[in-house]
């Protein structure tokens, strides 16, 4: 499964990913340049992290995992700072000190285990992935026992719908409480998702103060956002039409698959 949501989280953020360079309109002109407008061919009508198969609120920045993939595509930590096991079977994963919430909540291990609890609970092909019979926490230490000796377990926290939110708050499907370095705004489903720096993130402020995700399962039409100027950055633009963007400055990014 890894494998498989390696390929795909490094997909979700660069293949096609198209900016245009040097286009120019009045919209252009009169947004701040701390904000973008980002179209995907992805829409979706809930932003719960362990039930939306389109990953939102991960690649929005509003949600985060314990581990992550680094652009070398290996396993490197996120809200766990670090984790072993000696036997393949029982692990301890530190959270990391001093991550908060958006709400200003602390994230410790009771609200790790907490936010896997409702993943495993509500969605079969996490509980599938994860195999987790036992968890407790104490502190920032959770320790996790897994139903039979599984070495690759800590690969299966980069599933983004492993995603940890705080779980006490309402409206997890319109408005989860993350721990990434944007919260959100507001949502529209299947329409757009607007968000905005989260001033606290543990990581340092991002440069961005606010984006939009909107959703066009159109190629063509993203096209003609980016070209007009009503859209930043698109994803998977109509591929027999990348050599015309070239020739009119559009930076154009793509990894094989």
């Amino acid at each position: 499964m890894f494998r498989y949501f390696k390929s795909i989280l490094i997909l979700l953020t660069t293949i096609f990913l198209l900016v245009g360079c040097s286009q120019s309109s009045s919209k252009e002109k009169e947004k701040s340049s701390k904000e973008l407008t980002l179209l995907f061919n992805f829409p979706t009508n809930t932003l719960d992290p362990h039930l939306d198969t389109n990953y939102t609120i991960v690649r929005a920045g509003v949600g985060e995992t314990l581990v992550k993939i680094s652009e070398q595509q290996k396993i490197e930590p996120w809200l766990a700072e670090e984790w072993k096991s000696k036997d393949g079977k029982n692990w301890t994963f530190k959270i990391r000190e001093g991550v908060t919430f958006h709400n200003g909540k602390k994230v410790d291990a009771q609200a790790v285990k907490a936010s896997l609890e409702r993943a495993i609970n509500d969605s079969p092909s996490v509980q599938a992935a994860l195999k987790i019979s036992k968890m407790e926490a104490d502190g920032q230490l959770l320790t996790i026992q897994t139903e039979e000796v599984f070495p690759q377990f800590p690969s299966e926290l980069v599933h983004p719908n492993t995603a940890i939110v705080d779980v006490d708050e309402k409206d997890i499907d319109k408005k989860p409480i993350g721990t990434g370095p944007f919260k959100i705004s507001s949502f529209e489903p299947g329409v757009e998702l607007k968000v905005e720096r989260f001033e606290k993130y543990w990581d340092g402020k991002a440069k961005l103060e606010k984006a939009t995700f909107a959703f066009n399962e159109d190629a063509n039409a993203r096209q003609m956002a980016l070209q007009s100027g009503d859209a930043d950055i698109i994803f998977r633009p109509p591929v027999e039409n990348l050599e015309k963007l070239k020739e009119e400055n559009v930076k154009i990014e793509s990894v094989p698959t």
